[in-house]
């Protein structure tokens, strides 16, 4: 999955097309890991997977063992880097897709 990605992947345009048709061959170029499941102290990139997922874990989901040594701002960390143009519909602004 992951090498044919790099040569077709489609991405439909959220306006309704692109000029080249409803969708545009954007091919990843910049994997920094394999999607094989790992321990995470095997992999950098899989220990930074999991600090964002957990900033944002306790962002949105307060708990005050957490609040009291600081947790709960460290997706704020995060911010200049995201991505924001990835979707619109996120209640924050930061451009996390949301899948409830």
């Amino acid at each position: 999955m992951t090498l044919r990605m790099g040569v077709f992947n489609p991405i439909p345009s959220m306006y309704g097309g692109w000029r080249e048709g409803l969708t545009k061959n954007i091919v990843l170029d910049r994997l920094a890991d394999d999607f094989f499941y790992r321990q995470s102290h095997k992999s950098y990139f899989i220990q930074v997977v999991d600090f964002c997922a957990y900033g944002l874990l306790r962002s949105e989901k307060h708990l005050p063992s957490k609040n009291a040594l600081g947790i709960h701002l460290a997706f704020d960390l995060l911010e200049p880097i995201c991505q924001k143009q990835c979707t619109q519909n996120d209640p924050r602004g930061l451009g996390i897709v949301r899948v409830f």
